[in-house]
């Protein structure tokens, strides 16, 4: 029995469609096999509601700005109901914390920001020597907690 998906044919920039091929290279390189944008997306789809943990939101608009989400190049893909779900969930406070209309394909562009984010602090961190799961395990305590606290020069 398959469990149900939801397919999309988007139009997307030529950087957003980058964008989804670094994701697959990137997580192939952490299964250590060759993966799918499925993959990739089923994998990280449970991450978008966290995206407000762990960035500003002028960071995001940046990312969305630089990386716009319409284009001309064709993307096409399914992925399970319950990724999509989780995508969808997010997008209302997105929307409210980005104070505009946030698409399923700009919270899906988050998300793939995320992954890219997170495999460039664990290279650094490879590169400092640490194993790439001792990196991973190190990033969780990088993240910086949200304050209201504005830290004087």
């Amino acid at each position: 029995m398959n469990a149900a998906e939801r397919c999309f044919n988007l139009d997307v920039s030529e950087y957003y469609f980058r964008l989804t091929t670094e994701s697959i290279r990137l997580h192939s390189n952490r299964a250590f096999r060759h993966s799918t944008f499925r993959e990739v997306v089923d994998d990280r789809a449970e991450t978008a509601t966290d995206l407000l943990d762990r960035y500003e939101a002028d960071d995001m608009k940046e990312h969305l700005r630089i990386i716009p989400s319409d284009g001309d190049k064709e993307l096409r893909f399914c992925i399970l109901e319950t990724s999509a779900a989780c995508i969808d969930d997010a997008i209302p406070e997105l929307e409210k914390a980005l104070g505009t209309s946030v698409k399923f394909a700009d919270a899906l562009s988050l998300v793939l920001y995320d992954l890219v984010v997170e495999a460039n602090a664990t290279e650094v961190l490879t590169k400092l020597g640490l194993t790439s799961e001792e990196a991973e395990k190190y990033r969780v305590c990088l993240k910086r907690p949200k304050s209201n606290v504005i830290p004087f020069k």
